[in-house]
């Protein structure tokens, strides 16, 4: 749970200058990256695992890379950020929050009918409804 808190702040900051400027300053994606770093190596979390974060951090920063190349839309700034927090939170994790994110950003697009959508908006309410879950889930289970 410490790794979710403490990318709080870069990820919230990452929506309000996406949303503002279209921008996503690059110490966000790497202070995002350097807390994974630093709980898995460092602190040896055992969750997720290396192999998972990995994952988390290739797949979907390759995907949107070639989703950005052969249909733009997709800037360099969402590719690493969704590559840092694929490495942060793990590659399960990480397709929870995008699912989260799916549906409004799906709404913001149709309601604006624009192509091109403020990404980490959307990561952002994903990210935070599913550290609010998760933090519900410690609170009951444990």
């Amino acid at each position: 749970m410490h790794t979710v808190l403490l990318c709080a702040v870069p990820i919230l900051w990452a929506a309000i200058t996406d949303f503002k400027k279209r921008i996503i300053p690059d110490w966000i994606w790497i202070a995002i990256l350097l807390t994974g770093g630093i709980s898995a190596f460092l602190l040896k979390t055992p969750y997720p695992p290396l192999f998972e974060r990995v994952m988390g951090f290739l797949l979907p920063g390759l995907c949107l890379f070639f989703l950005a190349a052969k249909f733009g839309g997709v800037g360099g700034g969402d590719i690493k950020l969704t590559a840092a927090m694929g490495f942060c939170f793990g590659l399960y994790s990480l397709a929870v929050i995008l699912f989260i994110a799916l549906l409004p950003a799906c709404i913001y697009a149709k309601a604006t009918k624009q192509k091109s959508v403020p990404l980490a908006v959307f990561l952002s309410i994903g990210f935070f409804t599913y550290a609010v879950a998760l933090l519900i889930y410690e609170l009951i289970c444990c």
